[in-house]
């Protein structure tokens, strides 16, 4: 078995490389983000003991180890992020309106200075979800056709994004956007009010 390196110095990217070496390297996320994640989930909602929420972080690390070994996948934000994002989708589909605090929607940032909840790193909503007839993947779908019938290029460059996988350059050069960064900036804008929009078609 390849031998287990210290990753503390490592970029996410460095690390998705690494895991996909040697699987056991996985558990550096795992003790890296558990922490954050749970003090995530009891932002949403109190319904949830500490071992439930250990348990729905644990799902979310199987997600991302499934993700990882069917070999095509690209890490478009944090590993923060990316789980903090799935357990989110859990909790969503777990619970109602009712029992989820509405603020991590409308502000996304956690307490750390280093937020990895920022516009810059909202993760990728579709990335996580498997099957299509999940409620918060046809919420997503009926969110996107109101970012359509709205007007505007969100509805485009999330489509392209998402759907026909376009680079941040190349979505770049679609709209006219000076860089890549400002690209990614404009993406995250359109993503958090398709995310606002699908919260809301979920509890409708």
């Amino acid at each position: 078995m390849a031998k287990i390196l210290n990753l503390s110095q490592n970029s996410d990217q460095e690390l998705l490389k690494k895991i996909k070496e040697n699987s056991d390297n996985l558990g550096y996320v795992y003790k890296n983000c558990k922490s954050n994640s749970i003090r995530f989930m009891k932002k949403m909602t109190s319904k949830m003991n500490e071992y439930e929420l250990e348990d729905v972080f644990q799902d979310a690390i199987l997600v991302l180890y499934e993700k990882i070994t069917k070999g095509n996948f690209e890490l478009t934000c944090s590993f923060q992020t990316y789980l903090n994002s799935v357990c989110r989708f859990q909790l969503l589909n777990t619970f109602n309106k009712s029992e989820i605090t509405v603020d991590f929607i409308e502000n996304n940032e956690d307490d750390d200075d280093n937020s990895e909840l920022s516009y810059l790193n909202i993760t990728d909503s579709l990335d996580v979800i498997d099957n299509t007839n999940e409620p918060y993947f046809q919420a997503i779908e009926k969110a996107l056709l109101k970012i359509k019938d709205a007007g505007g290029h969100c509805y485009e460059l999330l489509t392209l994004f998402w759907y026909h996988k376009k680079s941040m350059s190349e979505l770049a050069e679609t709209f006219g956007y000076s860089n890549a960064d400002n690209t990614k900036n404009q993406k995250a804008r359109c993503q958090k009010r398709l995310e606002k929009l699908a919260f809301n078609e979920l509890n409708n």
